[in-house]
């Protein structure tokens, strides 16, 4: 029986805090994110998903990133308006719900300026100049001079309804490339006026904000303040000096009781991409930065960055890199980690993977977010499932991420769970496009999956195929089929003369690729995964690699956090990219073909071929089992049902454990 071990008391990270004048409970923190839930008006839907994160114990609950103080701005993400009125009575519940658990509640609070979209709403975008953001590209209307004020006061509105409503501060921004930002940047900021200019004139605006904000509000009310410690672009001629002269300007003026310190900025893609840094950055990749403001500012300093466990958070305390951590998609993973931490139940805790697609990603593409490896931090009917009435006997056949999800749910309310594996070891593909180097923690949920179905006694069955006769032999009264997809290759019939290879065995080593030229993979699928094996054959040989697609741009369907960094590997690595490519056999022979031009060539007999996309599921047995047992409850999940994202399997998985 697994249990669980404690390699530290955590005594900082557990400890309170004075922030301004009040106390939080202990230093962990979900910051600010947008969710896409609502348009601008507060839901339950949303209300709940902040009041399980104060459930689960978290010191400070900062909410709604990029909430709009300003009617006429055009925000992005489905931001929350606080400037509606129409909020306030959401905002009052949510401050009672988390208030209830000790929690503090602080609301992020922006103008986006020129970060933002004319599309939605019809508003132009505003900036101090008409320098267009190089992520949104939209021509900015020049603010005039009398425009200001109004969005000053919109700043200081917001947090008087916020203090009205119970809350207990909140945090004004610059992050992300937001107008106080812009206004700071002698790049983006070109006035002649009493805005722009020199250091003084161009930091103005952000000092009139935070001035009248803080006359606005008590002395009991926090204001936080979040920025860039580092732009990581000289696009907008800011640097980590800069930054830090900036800090300490501000923090002279002796009304902001917090800096949020992050990296990156939206000006580009690259610099975007370090907003929400994925897999690629390293862990802690922002605690130099906020370290370096902590040593120069008179108030507590929160980092928000790649602090993925507890450990690692109590390490950045103990170092003093900061006062506070910001753990919050370590948060949205398992909303309960700070309990576990406080309980000692660490192995209990579910992992971020890092892969920044549900939390991140769906929003920078106009989806509400969900979570990969947590489907129910989106949809609360996913957890705390009931104790079944009637214990079943239950064959879960294929042991990758949908059915090991399957099983720990079956398990855990209090059905006999077996797992028929056909591999010697659980977690499906997952468990090799972990192999990439870019992506690291991967596979740490299955490794947490296997942890739990250890817990809950789930009988493991590794190199067993599941068939008719094995799975009826074992008498289940029900059956879930989670076997997967398998690879079709529709040119290997008749072409002879190349080496198609599965990605597996590129991941795993398994092929030798000494004899050949080149690497041609071929992606029509237009995710993670082109990219991911491109990449990873440029680490681990000396081959040339080429990615083609017959899609306007390879990797088409990845959002703008993941492109730029999976981009940059390829520039790295050298690996041609061919978007508009499409794959022809003709006469024995395979040729790729320019979609718009018809130029095509001839696939030569040293380059080894890869399909991605090329798949459909495994559903074999499922046939069987319908045929020959049509009494027997059989199910079909992941995979098996049709090749998706893994979050799609996950959430399934948890699903039919749910019901059975």
């Amino acid at each position: 029986m697994m249990i669980n071990s404690v390699n530290t008391s955590f005594k900082k990270l557990l400890s309170p805090l004075k922030i301004g004048k009040k106390e939080v409970k202990n230093r962990i923190v979900s910051t600010a994110h947008a969710v896409g839930f609502d348009n601008g008006v507060l839901n339950e839907r949303h209300l709940r998903y902040q009041e399980r994160k104060a459930e689960g114990g978290a010191g400070l609950i900062m909410t709604f990133g990029s909430a709009s103080v300003y009617k006429e701005s055009s925000a992005s993400y489905g931001s929350v308006s606080l400037w509606d009125p129409e909020n306030e009575p959401y905002l009052r519940d949510l401050a009672e719900r988390v208030h209830a658990h000790g929690t503090l509640i602080i609301s992020q609070a922006t103008h986006m300026g020129r970060r933002g979209t004319s599309i939605v709403d019809g508003h132009p975008v505003h900036a101090p100049s008409a320098n267009p953001e190089g992520v949104h590209r939209e021509v900015p209307h020049v603010m005039r001079a009398e425009e200001i004020p109004p969005i000053v006061e919109a700043f200081a509105e917001s947090a008087a309804r916020l203090e009205r409503c119970g809350w207990d501060g909140i945090e004004i921004t610059s992050f992300g490339g937001h107008l106080i930002e812009q206004f700071w940047s002698p790049k983006i900021n070109n006035r002649t006026d009493r805005y722009g200019g020199d250091f003084e004139g161009r930091i103005r605006f952000s000092i009139e904000v935070i001035k009248a904000v803080k006359e606005a509000v008590s002395d009991e009310f926090i204001i936080s303040f979040r920025m860039t410690g580092d732009p990581k672009t000289e696009v907008i001629g800011l640097n980590q000096d800069d930054m830090l002269e900036i800090a300490k300007r501000l923090d002279e003026l002796g009304c902001i009781d917090l800096f949020n310190i992050s990296g990156g900025t939206g000006a580009t893609y690259s610099a975007q991409a370090a907003v929400v840094p994925g897999d690629t950055f390293e862990r802690g990749t922002f605690n130099e930065l906020a370290k370096r403001m902590k040593a120069e500012l008179s108030v507590p300093v929160l980092v928000a960055g790649r602090i993925l466990d507890p450990s690692q958070a109590e390490d950045a305390l103990i170092n003093e890199d900061c006062d506070l951590v910001g753990m919050t998609r370590a948060i949205i993973a398992d909303p309960d980690m700070p309990k576990k931490v406080q309980n000692g139940k660490l192995l209990d805790i579910r992992p971020c993977i890092a892969c920044n697609e549900g939390c991140i990603g769906r929003v920078y593409t106009g989806m509400s977010m969900i979570c990969t490896v947590n489907a129910s931090i989106a949809d609360n009917s996913l957890e705390n499932f009931k104790t079944a009435k009637d214990k079943r006997r239950i064959i879960v056949v294929g042991g990758g991420p949908s059915g090991m999800e399957t099983a720990r749910v079956a398990a855990s309310r209090g059905h006999k769970v077996i797992i028929l594996e056909s591999s010697d070891s659980l977690g499906g593909k997952v468990k090799f496009a972990s192999l990439a180097s870019e992506r690291p923690h991967y596979g740490s949920h299955i490794i947490w999956l296997e942890r739990e179905l250890e817990r809950l006694n789930v009988e493991i069955h590794t190199n067993t195929k599941g068939t008719l006769e094995s799975v009826v032999e074992l008498q289940p009264d029900s059956v879930v089929i989670a076997t997967g997809s398998n690879s079709v290759n529709p040119y290997e019939r008749e072409i002879k003369n190349l080496l198609f290879e599965n990605e597996i065995n590129l991941l795993n080593g398994n092929v030798n690729l000494e004899s050949y030229r080149k690497v041609l993979i071929h992606d029509r699928e237009g995710k993670y995964r082109g990219g991911s094996i491109a990449n990873h054959v440029t680490q681990n040989s000396a081959l040339h690699v080429e990615l083609a697609s017959p899609l306007w741009s390879v990797c088409e369907d990845l959002d703008e956090m993941q492109k730029a960094e999976m981009y940059r590997l390829l520039a790295k690595g050298n690996v041609k990219l061919s978007p508009n490519k499409t794959l022809v056999n003709k006469d024995g022979k395979l040729f790729q073909k320019d979609i718009w031009t018809g130029v095509s060539r001839i696939v030569k007999e040293d380059e080894v071929v890869v399909l991605i996309g090329y798949e459909h599921g495994d559903n074999e047995l499922y046939e069987e089992l319908i045929s020959n047992s049509p009494d027997l409850d059989v199910q079909l999940i992941g995979d098996t049902v049709s090749p998706r994202r893994l979050n799609d399997a996950i959430a399934e998985g948890v699903r039919i454990g749910s019901v059975l």
